[in-house]
Parts: C-alpha cells; sequence; structure tokens
C-alpha cells in the first residue's frame, strides 16, 4: 500500500457523491448510472483503472450537475478491483482505496470533472510506545461502546489481533464510524495518525455519552435534538 500513493496518476477523474468518503485499506461498491459519469467509468477502465472519490460540500445541491459543486480538496484515491457495465450501460464496480491526494487545479473539458492531484503522504510523529498507547485507547473506546452496532464492534475488536499500524487502523475504523461525513472527512484529511487516531477517539468518546444519555432519558429517541 505505502508503495501505491507514488503510483497515483498526476491527473485523476473526480467523482464527487455526498456521504461518501474513500479511504485507503477499503473497499466500496459503487453504482454508476449518470452519463457523464458512465463516460468516466468506460475511460478508467480502458486506461489507469484509477479515479478519486471527492465528498460534496454543504450546499452542493443547486450546482450538483455543473462543474461548480463544491468539493473538499483532499479525496480518496481508488483502483477499480472489479467492474461490470450492465444491460442499460450502468456499471458495478468494487473500488479499493490507495492514497489520498490533494486537488491542485481542475483542467479540461471532459464531460465529468478532471484535476491535477498531488499525494498526500501520511506518517506517525510519536514513538512506539505512545502509538500503543493511544491503540489501546482506540479499542476501548470501541469496546462496550451503546453508540455503535454490535456487529460492528465485534468486527472492529478483532483488529487488535492483526497487530496492524496506527495509520492502517485508523483508516479501517475511520471508514465505518457511524457519523456524520464531514466528521469522517476530517479524519481523511489528518495526514498524521496519531491526530487521527485522537480525534477518532473522541468522537467513538461522544458516541458512547450520546447513547448513555439516551438510555437514562425515556422518549429521548422520539425527538429531533438538531
Amino acid at each position: 500500500m505505502a508503495d501505491e500513493i507514488h503510483d497515483i496518476p498526476e491527473v485523476l477523474p473526480l467523482f464527487p457523491l455526498p456521504e461518501v468518503v474513500l479511504f485507503p485499506h477499503t473497499i466500496v461498491p459503487l453504482h454508476i448510472f449518470e452519463p457523464r459519469y458512465r463516460e468516466m467509468m468506460a475511460d478508467a477502465v480502458a486506461g489507469q483503472r484509477c479515479f478519486a472519490i471527492a465528498l460534496l460540500k454543504p450546499g452542493y445541491q443547486p450546482l450538483y450537475y455543473t462543474r461548480r459543486a463544491p468539493v473538499h480538496p483532499v479525496v480518496g484515491v481508488g483502483r477499480i478491483l472489479e467492474s461490470e457495465q450492465v444491460e442499460d450501460g450502468n456499471y458495478n464496480l468494487l473500488l479499493r482505496g490507495v492514497g489520498r491526494a490533494r486537488i491542485v487545479a481542475e483542467i479540461g473539458t471532459h464531460p465529468y470533472r478532471l484535476a491535477r492531484v498531488e499525494p498526500v503522504e501520511t506518517y506517525c510523529n510519536h514513538n512506539a510506545a505512545r502509538t500503543r498507547q493511544l491503540s489501546d485507547q482506540l479499542f476501548r473506546a470501541i469496546r462496550g461502546n451503546r453508540g455503535l452496532q454490535p456487529e460492528l464492534r465485534k468486527h472492529w475488536l478483532q483488529l487488535a489481533n492483526l497487530e496492524l499500524e496506527l495509520d492502517e487502523l485508523t483508516d479501517l475504523v475511520g471508514a465505518g464510524v457511524p457519523v456524520e461525513a464531514e466528521l469522517r472527512q476530517c479524519l481523511l484529511d489528518e495526514p498524521d495518525a496519531f491526530e487521527r487516531a485522537t480525534l477518532l477517539v473522541d468522537q467513538l468518546r461522544t458516541l458512547a455519552a450520546v447513547a448513555r444519555v439516551q438510555l437514562r432519558v425515556p422518549g429521548l429517541n422520539e425527538y429531533n435534538l438538531n
């Protein structure tokens, strides 16, 4: 995976989506049906089999069908693992996250959006002891957390047996944490795995605290607290 970030093309198609943040080390299924993105897929399949998912910013709706729909500058870069074009011309595919990149400039006049990008290198600026301590905090924040579905907790706790680097661990957990996409984007934006893990622990503790309050206050879930 570390080598793959250096293979990211300088120019990538952009696939802007709401609510979707693509992290390295993860696989997402996609169904592509808009004509402009079907053309993007045809070009990608015939070429480098690579494109970037960009999270649309709030307020994008009036501009969705234009090139000016606002997106976050840090994107998740993915390579197509499997794809099929079905009878109606749409595509089903599995996209594997291989790295982060930052949009430098959008270019070209294709029906879909193209951008010149630069890879975002990740790192961890702390020693092994502090990193292990934070990893343990992350698993404690997961264990018994009633703000998470039981199956999700079980799956994440199994990651403790794999002795993953903090960088990969936080990407795998961050991709599935049940928070708003803007908060998951904050995790994608952060290149320092230690800082990313700290943010993730805070998010998980908040989910647990909200779940505890909901258990104590009957009927709380019946109201919209926004």
